[in-house]
């Protein structure tokens, strides 16, 4: 992660910038004067005044002697940039640290390991490099070695990669260059560049775009706009991997096809209503983003630095013990963008980000996303606001699936002959959008003859997540015990029935019967806790998966929870029934038949939560999950008497076997290991059936 520092002068105390230790901000660089500028705050404004008549002092590329500072600005200080964001009185100056360091710094290089951790540029920690004699003894080769694995495009892992002389390799953040025996790294932005070419998205047989073409450097932002069922959420859902572009087409991020698996860990995805883990703090939101964006080493020694600045750059310091659902939708969208990058990505693609807020928190979220892009981060954005366009560095503009300009803002704004978002809108028909193509397809045929640049060998370090397990399972617990109505029903669930059972049934009640009853409350409990585990949270966990988070932790995890808790309340449901009905048991048989019982539910459940939409449609389901479960376990009508296609069914129903086995034990009959086998085996099936729908929700089509 290439590091930040954030400076908030304090009105009424004036702010000095220079080379010289006693300022209030010492910046160490030589082409910065030792007593350079000077911020203070009077009659509510915020000015500017330089100090130095040797180097340079700009706001927005012009020089200034004084000069009032606005939200938004940039001001050079010799060769650093520090962005303002200014809020009333309270000022705020996002600095570069990497910028204080050279752009270019080079190592000689000798038979020995040499680390590269002194060149303070953004690479790996660990990372050394020596030179490796060849048979030719005027042309050895470098070989660079990491503490952690790295991947290449085709998902290769290595501990270390070699260079020829004259060869480079790109890291996040840097290129490297081997060259008469010393290495040399050139400082990169860490945002990745997105390449579309020849694009064609298809819902079957249905185009929804078609030849789409661009380049967006990286570290710049893109708003995509167009009137609505043009194509813009489309090219999102592509870059997602919800669809699936056509065969000629080539969408690259980073010099990787977006379908790479790796690549996907780089990328975050916010929806116009991000999904958040609404019973967590703000402080447990990013910490919870961190652990499923930062290697496990990475995360210890740094996710608490993260977490301070980013809640600094947001405005959330004040709000870290706050839980999610008592935020605005304005700071849930801050809290949501901040806890994507606790995971450092290269692409941040944004669907509508502004919709639904007022001007003032539009204009924030818009502050912030043109300090990430200065941070490096490469931004696609839909939008209808002119807020977004105007910190757009390129626009896209789409009409009936097809590109009908791509350029500057300012190139936007003079071909439709247009000075807002809404007039652009209003002057795209189906002229302008041809006569755009015909424009964009001559300078295409200008340019053919310029040979395309080889791509770099590109690596990534492999990223290795903290265990999971534990982790998601204290996270379950969490928002389970925090949510006060669904913990009041955890614990009036099995009275309510253990108490209903306990007036119907007596001594002389059928054993039965009985089973069946506490089969039946068994079921009903482990399904209702499971059935909307996964679906309440489905956008949160695809991109958890897709970031490397272990799909078969997160299942188990998941699955733990809800089988202890059923198991619980079925054992009080039991004790009601066991005083009225004298239906005793040992407790070791008891405890392993009440496992048995809810073990399958669960698993269903689970099913079903993978694969509904909404917590609606999973709630929906549940009768058609109950009610085979009452007609075809043997209690209502016996095996014997059912139709063939009856008892077939029975077989895979899995309380058949829990009546069977829990008959078996009121009745002290000796219980075939099916009964218990059989319930297991439905169990196992399920949950397989489950990890391989969880697995497939992360790769791109």
């Amino acid at each position: 992660m290439q590091s930040f520092r954030i400076i908030t002068p304090q009105a009424g105390v004036p702010l000095t910038i220079g080379r010289k230790p006693d300022n209030s901000l010492v910046l160490d660089n030589p082409m910065v004067s030792r007593y350079h500028a000077k911020l203070e705050f009077e009659n509510d404004i915020w000015r500017l005044k330089n100090l130095t008549q040797n180097s340079v002092t700009q706001v927005n590329g012009n020089d200034v002697d004084t000069c009032t500072i606005e939200d938004g600005d940039v001001i050079l200080i010799g060769p650093l940039q520090l962005r303002v964001t200014l809020k009333g009185s309270r000022l705020q100056l996002l600095l570069m640290e990497s910028v204080e360091q050279d752009v270019v710094q080079s190592k000689p290089l000798t038979l020995e390991w040499a680390s590269l951790d002194d060149m303070h540029m953004d690479m790996p920690e660990g990372t050394s490099a020596r030179l490796v004699a060849t048979s030719n003894a005027s042309a050895p080769k470098a070989q660079i070695k990491f503490k952690g694995k790295v991947v290449d495009v085709h998902l290769k892992p290595t501990h270390q990669i070699e260079l020829e002389n004259g060869a480079s390799t790109r890291l996040p953040g840097s290129i490297i260059k081997f060259e008469n025996n010393e290495l040399t790294c050139k400082s990169m932005p860490l945002g990745f560049e997105v390449a579309v070419k020849n694009l064609d998205v298809f819902a079957g047989k249905k185009q929804l775009l078609s030849d789409i073409n661009f380049t967006l450097p990286a570290g710049e932002i893109l708003a995509i706009i167009g009137r609505s069922g043009q194509g813009k959420s489309t090219l999102l859902r592509l870059l997602q991997g919800i669809h699936k572009c056509g065969p000629q087409s080539d969408v690259h991020i980073g010099s990787f096809d977006y379908r790479n698996e790796e690549i996907r860990k780089h990328i975050a995805f916010l929806e116009q209503d991000p999904e958040l883990r609404r019973d967590l703090t703000v402080k447990e939101t990013l910490l919870d983003g961190a652990r499923s964006g930062m290697s496990n080493g990475d995360f210890k020694k740094n996710a608490t630095g993260r977490l301070e600045k980013f809640s600094e750059l947001f405005g959330l310091s004040e709000r870290l013990q706050n839980p999610v659902k008592t935020l605005s939708g304005g700071e849930c969208r801050r809290v949501a963008l901040a806890k994507e990058l606790m995971g450092n990505p290269g692409l941040i693609v944004l669907d509508e980000p502004l919709s639904g807020l007022d001007p003032y928190n539009s204009k924030i979220l818009c502050t912030h996303l043109k300090q990430l892009a200065f941070l490096g981060h490469t931004i696609i954005l839909t939008t209808h606001s002119y807020e977004a366009l105007e910190i757009a560095n390129k626009v896209l503009v789409l009409h009936h699936g097809e590109q009908a300009f791509y350029g500057s803002p300012t190139e936007a704004y003079r071909y439709f002959e247009s000075d807002d978002p809404e007039t652009i809108l209003t002057n795209l028909n189906d002229e302008t959008a041809t006569q755009w193509k015909a424009l964009f397809s001559k300078r295409t045929v200008a340019t053919t003859h310029t040979p395309a640049s080889q791509p770099l060998p590109c690596y990534f370090p492999q990223t290795d997540l903290a265990p999971a397990f534990f982790y998601k399972i204290g996270l379950t617990a969490k928002q389970w015990f925090r949510d006060k109505g669904k913990f009041l029903t955890l614990l009036l669930q099995p009275l309510v029935i253990g108490f209903l059972f306990s007036q119907i049934f007596s001594s002389l009640s059928s054993l039965w019967i009985v089973a069946f009853a506490i089969i039946l409350s068994a079921n009903w409990l482990a399904l209702s806790l499971s059935i909307r585990e996964i679906v309440q949270e489905k956008q949160i966990l695809q991109t958890e998966f897709r970031k490397g988070v272990s799909v078969l932790s997160t299942l188990l995890a998941k699955a733990l929870l809800p089988s202890l808790v059923a198991w619980i309340q079925t054992l009080v449901v039991y004790i009601f029934i066991g005083f009225k009905t004298s239906a005793w048991i040992s407790w070791p048989m008891l405890l392993l038949s009440t496992i048995i019982m809810v073990l399958p539910p669960v698993a269903a459940g689970l099913i079903v939560s993978s694969f509904a939409k909404n917590s609606g449609q999973a709630n929906a389901m549940l009768p058609l999950l109950i009610i085979p479960q009452v007609a075809l376990a043997g209690a209502l009508v016996p095996l014997d008497q059912m139709l063939p296609i009856g008892r077939a069914l029975s077989s895979i129903i899995w309380s058949r076997y829990n009546q069977a086995n829990l008959l078996n034990l009121f009745l002290e009959r000796t219980d075939p290991p099916i009964n218990i086998i059989g319930a297991l085996v439905i169990t196992l099936c399920f949950y397989i059936v489950v990890a391989v729908k969880l697995n497939c929700s992360k790769k791109a089509k």
